[in-house]
């Protein structure tokens, strides 16, 4: 369980859009990303592989776990013709944990479209899931997610009702990671079937950059279904 602790009040204050990064050790709001985002906490190194295009952070937020260990989300968009093509949202931890990570519920949901439990117990979770989510605001929204939302409603960007999406979890002794990837209609992934197919490919890039061992990843074409 987490609560909601803060925002990055000083991330917050940026307007203009900075310039695209390949890769940093540190988020910003308005920042724009491409291929991979590389962090590096005192828990250690976790990289958020990306898919094709450029991806902006337009949400994000700082929590603090039950432990009062700090958890950031972070929330990107792909925008392009004023369209909606995807989403990523991460969730990692900043500090090594006082007692290690707690099993998933999200892996033993039985609601997924798809979904594939390697293992899921404490301080050793390793699943995917796919699911056709709706985007309506909710109000169990967090307040990162919320914040997305409102700008692209600022920028009268077209969200689709709904949209297919891909979630990775993965824990050890030290780090969490939730990965998820949303996927509309124009970015080629159509069907929760497409998501599966597609995540079932992407999701040795994750596990790489869940133990910090990325190297020189670069996105080469769109997060179209693979036959």
């Amino acid at each position: 369980m987490m609560r909601r602790f803060l925002h990055f009040s000083i991330v917050l204050a940026m307007l203009a859009v900075a310039p695209s990064a390949n890769a940093q050790d540190e988020l910003t709001l308005n920042q724009t990303y491409r291929d991979v985002i590389r962090l590096h906490f005192p828990a250690g190194k976790t990289q958020i592989p990306l898919p094709e295009g450029e991806w902006e952070l337009i949400g994000l937020q700082e929590d603090e776990s039950d432990q009062v260990d700090r958890i950031w989300r972070a929330y990107l968009a792909r925008i392009k013709n004023g369209i909606l093509l995807g989403k990523v949202i991460f969730i990692v931890n900043a500090d090594a944990p006082r007692y290690g990570w707690v099993a998933s519920s999200f892996c033993d949901r039985d609601d997924h479209y798809h979904v594939v439990v390697k293992v899921n117990r404490e301080s050793d979770v390793d699943c995917w899931a796919v699911r056709l989510e709706t985007t309506r605001r909710r109000p169990s929204w967090s307040d990162g997610m919320k914040q997305m939302q409102d700008t692209l409603e600022a920028r009268e960007v077209h969200i689709p009702t709904h949209m297919s999406i891909a979630a990775y979890n993965r824990r050890n002794d030290y780090n969490l990671l939730a990965l998820i990837y949303w996927f509309g209609p124009e970015s080629g992934i159509v069907t929760p079937e497409d998501a599966k197919e597609w995540a079932a490919h992407w999701k040795p890039k994750v596990d790489a950059g869940f133990l910090g061992d990325l190297k020189a990843f670069k996105a080469k074409k769109a997060p179209t279904p693979l036959k």
